[in-house]
């Protein structure tokens, strides 16, 4: 039984952005879902790294500059 990855950004959006590209050919359909979750884990890395940052700046607001 396949277990249903449960992802933030939606798989069918990432395979059409994917397919825009004109050098992109058949995508497999596992490609969209880790795509997503690979984005999902680097948005979350970035806004971890950010807030740690942001403490130690001693700032009540993230900014653009914390990143």
């Amino acid at each position: 039984m396949r277990k249903k990855l449960d992802t933030r950004f939606p798989a069918a959006r990432i395979k059409k952005i994917m397919q825009a590209d004109e050098d992109v050919g058949k995508i497999a359909l596992a490609v969209p879902v880790l795509v997503s979750k690979a984005l999902e884990l680097f948005l979350q890395d970035l806004c971890d790294r950010t807030y740690e940052i942001t403490l130690q700046r001693g700032a009540k607001t993230m900014s653009s500059l914390h990143l």
